[in-house]
């Protein structure tokens, strides 16, 4: 072994054991917290965890779950497990006590093998709870038990009705047992920020990446589907999300992608006439403020049609889903999304002197 390779090993161990350190600290640390918030209860009062981490868009999905179990546990203290960077989707939950922002999985299994929570309502499986640095997976035994995996889940139903198996809130093939519409919780500050970018008063929001290459429809046809937007309707078009891919030449167009938080984007697409994106976080967002959806889809892994959502976009009373049952998003021609998009938006909105 030579030197640069003996100082790239050993700055890897460096780096993940002393994560592995700060996981088993901070996890005995918050066992420290809970158990003293605790003692201040009465008797009686539970303490209840509720387990959904990433991603946004599963996130927003599993929030009817908060409300159910409010109504199981009504004098609880609920606290909601969640990665730091999507902590404000559930900050303003009525339904919950208290946001906990996990470090990693390692944590969660030191804090959780305390036994300081009463009840623990684990809405994930084993291959989202994972953490790279400290190479371990948390297996959930409920989702075991009943196959629910990576390979499997949607074979279980829309995302809250796996999530609620998870957690063993309800059985298989079983209507979630309450209102299945997921909530945003919107304040003031993401409203006047909105106010700020002065926006038009007719747009649509496109979102055209996922976080997953296989959920998406190729650049030069959202280029091309924004052109024909442009040159056709009214409406101005407004892409959100991380980051743009699109080349898109028309004062119709605006990048807002990278310059808001996701309850500012919420907001964004709260006030737009329509939504038009893939299956991913934003289009979770779209079904919780009730704007109407056009929802670019395909086959996924093992899954040659599947419906994520629950609540409007689920039964498909405000929502479009554009796709061929066994054809990923990506085969889908402009030609077949265009004839959709026309049927979605009708022909209300087009400029008079243009035809589709």
């Amino acid at each position: 072994m030579n030197i640069e390779r003996f100082i790239q090993l050993w700055t890897h161990r460096y780096f993940k054991y002393t994560h592995i350190f700060k996981a088993h600290f901070s996890g005995y640390k918050a066992w420290l917290y809970f158990k003293s918030r605790k003692a201040g209860f009465l008797r009686g009062k539970e303490l209840i965890a509720i387990i959904r981490t990433e991603h946004f868009g599963d996130i927003v999905a599993a929030e009817p779950i908060s409300r159910y179990v409010r109504s199981l546990h009504p004098d609880a203290h609920i606290v909601w497990f969640v990665k730091p960077s999507y902590h404000e989707l559930v900050d303003h939950n009525p339904a919950v006590n208290e946001t906990f922002s996990e470090f990693c999985v390692t944590q969660r299994r030191v804090l959780l093998d305390t036994g300081v929570f009463d009840k623990v309502y684990p809405l994930q499986f084993s291959n989202n709870n994972h953490c790279a640095k400290c190479q371990v997976f948390v297996d959930n035994p409920i989702a075991e038990q009943k196959g629910i995996n990576v390979h499997t889940y949607f074979n279980f139903g829309n995302l809250l009705e796996v999530f609620a198996q998870t957690a063993d809130l309800i059985g298989e093939k079983v209507p979630f047992p309450a209102d299945d519409s997921p909530r945003l919780y919107l304040q003031e500050s993401h409203r006047k920020k909105v106010d700020t970018l002065a926006l038009p008063e007719k747009y649509i929001v496109l979102h055209c990446q996922s976080n997953y290459a296989p959920k998406d429809w190729p650049a030069a046809r959202w280029n091309q589907l924004v052109e024909w937007l442009a040159a056709n309707y009214s409406y101005h078009i407004i892409e959100i999300g991380l980051i743009s891919n699109l080349s898109v030449n028309t004062p119709a167009y605006r990048d807002l992608c990278g310059k808001l938080s996701i309850l500012e984007t919420a907001e964004v697409i709260r006030r737009a006439d329509f939504f038009i994106g893939l299956d991913s976080g934003p289009s979770h967002l779209a079904n919780a403020v009730g704007t109407s959806g056009i929802i670019l889809m395909g086959s996924l892994g093992s899954f040659p049609s599947y419906n994520p959502y629950s609540g409007k976009y689920g039964r498909q009373e405000n929502a479009v889903f554009v796709r061929k049952d066994g054809s990923p998003c990506a085969d889908l021609t402009l030609e077949f999304v265009r004839d959709k998009v026309v049927s979605a938006l009708g022909t209300n909105a087009k400029k008079e002197s243009s035809t589709s």
